[in-house]
């Protein structure tokens, strides 16, 4: 075996010139084809993972508006913001009113704020976005078109996520129904 070996070593016989240029150019066009392709998975991959961060926040936001909402008493909507209506609400696990509605800015996110006194919206607790943004990644935001209150039901109506950057409808719910148990 070891004699094969050594005579193929001293052959002559090698790869031409054309055998060799054409393997480098099967081998470069084989590099160009992957390297397009890989703008192209990445593009891919970065809109699957937003529309899956959008799925999450819309979720988180659907449990957070029932959990909020799903003990409340008192149950007021009012058209009182520029930028739609807002619910006032009693919540007894927190022993204090609350209200939920959409900020003036330009995303129009929802937004929650917590107060004591059921006529007194005055600022014992900051506005803040219902959903943290630490929850909200991807500059991405929660909103809705309107909300209504009848018969112990709320109704927020199109509750849609966006992206600040000005991408719109990422993760879409047509409706959520959230009765009130504690009126």
């Amino acid at each position: 075996m070891w004699d094969q070996v050594k005579r193929k070593l001293k052959s002559s016989k090698a790869f031409t010139l054309a055998e060799m240029l054409l393997a480098v150019l099967i081998l470069l066009m084989v590099t160009a084809i992957v390297a397009a392709g890989i703008p192209v998975a990445k593009n891919a991959y970065e809109k699957v993972v937003l529309s899956s961060n959008a799925e999450v926040l819309l979720s988180t936001t659907i449990s957070t508006l029932r959990n909020e909402l799903g003990t409340a008493r008192d149950v007021e909507v009012l058209p009182t913001t520029a930028a739609g209506t807002r619910v006032t609400y009693y919540n007894p696990s927190r022993s204090a009113y609350a209200s939920i509605y959409l900020s003036e800015d330009a995303k129009k996110e929802i937004m929650f704020q917590r107060y004591y006194k059921k006529d007194d919206l005055s600022k014992e607790y900051a506005p803040v976005p219902l959903v943290s943004s630490k929850t909200a990644t991807a500059d991405l935001y929660v909103t809705y078109a309107s909300v209504s209150y009848a018969d112990g039901v709320l109704t927020f109506s199109n509750l849609s996520v966006n992206r600040a950057s000005g991408t719109t409808g990422l993760a879409l719910r047509g409706s959520l129904s959230i009765r009130v148990i504690s009126e």
